[in-house]
């Protein structure tokens, strides 16, 4: 399970996963949660899914520190987050990955603090799992181009692997418009499909689409 003991940071911002993530207030999970909830972009996710994510090392959290009525520094107060999900086994067997529940709270976003913590919880979260199949896709302008600046290339959905295609449509009828999501009208127009190169090398290097 990779680590970090704050080995870096954009003050006064930390990124924590793995062991040091546990460690900490587990008020995070609930933190997460209500984010989740309340972001249209996003599905939400609760404890149960997320840490069987966090165990794995797939969880990566931008946090802030604040000083508790005692004079300490242990209340987390989370300022963004990453994770990379399980996803489905391609034809030969092989596991993929999905980039998910990617958000920064809008007192932290870039505009009001001038600090690139989205594109750092991007970048890191990739660096630290290379050897994995990893896919993302979303509706979110502002998280498509960040993939794109940190080496995701964008493909048709066609592209990938027909197993892995259909585990990762799974939008609700209310978002899609259709109960059949392998011809759902958002693919390749509004919701786009990104691997990271490594996977797109391992693909076979498919057609890549451009992005304005």
């Amino acid at each position: 399970m990779p680590t970090a003991h704050h080995k870096f940071g954009l003050p006064p911002i930390d990124f924590v996963w793995g062991e040091d993530l546990l460690r900490f207030d587990q008020t995070w999970y609930d933190q997460v949660e209500e984010t989740t909830r309340h972001e249209r972009h996003l599905l939400t996710k609760t404890r149960k899914e997320l840490e069987p994510a966090a165990l794995d090392g797939r969880v990566l959290l931008a946090v802030h520190f604040k000083m508790d009525k005692c004079g300490g520094s242990d209340m987390m107060n989370v300022a963004g987050g990453i994770v990379l999900w399980d996803l489905e086994r391609d034809p030969r067997g092989v596991m993929w990955y999905e980039l998910g529940t990617f958000f920064v709270e809008p007192y932290w976003r870039f505009e009001q603090t001038h600090l690139a913590i989205g594109d750092t919880l991007y970048q890191t979260l990739l660096d630290l799992h290379r050897d994995k199949n990893i896919l993302g896709t979303t509706t979110n302008v502002s998280a498509i181009k960040t993939g794109m600046r940190h080496g995701m290339q964008m493909v048709n959905f066609s592209s990938l692997p027909i197993t892995i295609h259909r585990a990762t449509c799974i939008c609700p009828i209310e978002k899609t418009g259709t109960d059949n999501n392998m011809h759902c009208p958002l693919k390749d127009a509004q919701c786009r499909a990104r691997v990271t190169t490594e996977t797109w090398e391992r693909l076979g290097r498919p057609a890549r689409i451009t992005y304005p």
